[in-house]
């Protein structure tokens, strides 16, 4: 039986992003490296889930030119693209980008 190595957060950050530099599936990448799939996973979704929450600001486009009651917001949420009416709740939107956020990982 081989004797698991402990890795620091520094190591699985950059492992993790040599993962997705690469051109290999997680699977196969994980093989290649001598890491478990579930935990490549797991500090890949821990990171980017970090990330996101240290980020603070937002891409903002205006659009002007929209016809009065059509509005609406683009909102990007890992890796989805979600149109959302300018009459949406603020409330229903946050429980959205939520249940997005926690489908990424």
């Amino acid at each position: 039986m081989r004797k698991r190595k402990k890795r620091s957060r520094a190591e699985w950050t950059k492992l993790v992003e040599e993962w997705h530099g690469s051109d290999l599936s997680q699977k196969a990448f994980a093989r290649r490296k001598g890491v478990a799939t579930t935990t490549l996973s797991w500090w890949a979704c821990r990171l980017r889930r970090e990330a996101h929450e240290r980020r603070t600001l937002v891409p903002v486009e205006v659009v002007d030119d929209a016809p009065v009651g059509t509005a609406e917001f683009r909102v990007e949420v890992a890796g989805r693209t979600v149109f959302v009416p300018a009459s949406f709740d603020a409330g229903a939107l946050r429980r959205l980008v939520a249940a997005l956020e926690e489908v990424a990982c």
